[in-house]
């Protein structure tokens, strides 16, 4: 049975601690996409070292692509390389970049819903993809506050126990494989005056490009929503732009992508990331086991749903779920929930959403809001 076809749910009030179902159904579903289009792109900004951000695209890096077309083993980049100098983001910043991206736009302030395009939903791109790939991913658990304000449902992701555990316990080497994407990026990024990539200065993710993007997601029918669709404002990162000033995302791998890779949730996550900013163009580093990158692939996004063993249909159908449950249970002004899902309880019974106080979700400022009607 499609979840579509699922005996409803009757709405009435929710109440302070729900626990929100999960139907394995959903795997099978041949549901339309909940999100019925293509992403509509909104705006671009960087955000220079000192953390300030100024819009549009003229401090984003270009893709160094002279590699692509080499031989495997004609060219090695050594991933450890400056592993010591790594020089990292501080601290969360919450939705902090992303308010200043919206305080920019509308400088004199005005209705907030007019400036964000009319979108019920504003949140990062990673707490979408976190979010949609839960139902292959499911080790990874997440936790996400709400709160409306101005009519508007602001979703930032929280750090659960387990992840502060992991990385308080982080090996060396796990702290250095995580460094290795980043230090991927230097080798095959430049500035655009520049002939070849910049690989002796310390890599530093203090820097970024970063779009702003907005879709309709379809409502879950069964949870009686007042609308049949919301519309979601987001912004995630982006690696480079090509020569044609296309967007492109760059990824390492180990080893060559086979038939394990297409099963992987990794590869779901690669897709998210790409497909939800109408990124098509995925650069892949094939490193070896010690950080040696020896040769370069392309990949196209909108092929990986083909040769891939997950369904996007089922990821979008489980977000749906998660995002009317919210849309229901915030209905006024200063309503604010948290919405969990832990995985040591599993998908079953892991689920969660509670009422919470706004003190609680106090991560949309008053000083950015008092700006706004």
């Amino acid at each position: 049975m499609q979840m579509h076809q699922q005996q409803q749910v009757s709405r009435r009030p929710i109440a302070n601690e729900v626990h929100i179902p999960f139907d394995n159904q959903i795997y099978g579903t041949k549901n339309p996409p909940r999100f019925e289009k293509q992403a509509k792109f909104i705006s671009e900004y960087c955000i220079t070292y000192g953390r300030k951000l100024q819009l549009g695209r003229m401090r984003a890096k270009r893709l160094h692509d002279k590699h692509l077309f080499s031989r495997p083993n004609s060219f090695s980049f050594d991933l450890n390389h400056g592993f010591e100098t790594f020089d990292p983001k501080e601290g969360d910043e919450k939705l902090t970049m992303l308010l200043e991206w919206i305080r920019q736009m509308s400088p004199e302030g005005g209705r907030l819903r007019k400036v964000i395009h009319e979108a019920d939903f504003v949140c990062w791109r990673g707490l979408l993809t976190k979010i949609s790939a839960t139902i292959y991913n499911k080790d990874d658990g997440w936790r996400v506050k709400a709160i409306r304000r101005k009519g508007v449902i602001f979703l930032m992701e929280e750090k659960t126990e387990q992840a502060k555990k992991r990385e308080l316990n982080q090996t060396d080497m796990e702290k250095r494989m995580s460094y290795w994407g980043h230090k991927f990026e230097q080798y095959v990024t430049k500035d655009d005056e520049a002939e070849e990539p910049e690989t002796s200065s310390p890599v530093t993710t203090k820097e970024e490009y970063a779009v702003v993007f907005r879709n309709d997601l379809v409502t879950d029918p069964r949870l009686h929503a007042d609308r049949r669709t919301v519309g979601i404002l987001y912004s995630g990162e982006v690696d480079c732009l090509d020569k044609y000033g296309n967007t492109v995302e760059l990824k390492t791998q180990k080893g060559e992508i086979n038939g394990y890779f297409w099963k992987s949730a990794k590869s779901l996550k690669w897709w998210l990331q790409s497909s939800l900013v109408n990124v098509d163009n995925i650069i892949v580093g094939h490193r070896t086991q010690e950080g040696q990158v020896r040769s370069l692939t392309a990949l196209r996004a909108r092929e990986m749903p083909q040769s891939a063993t997950w369904n996007f249909r089922a990821c979008f159908d489980f977000t749906s779920t998660i995002f009317t449950w919210i849309l229901n249970c915030l209905e006024k002004e200063g309503d604010a929930c948290v919405v969990e899902f832990r995985s040591e309880l599993g998908l079953q019974k892991g689920i969660q959403m509670r009422r919470v106080a706004a003190e609680e979700c106090d991560f949309v400022p008053e000083e950015f809001l008092e700006k706004y009607t």
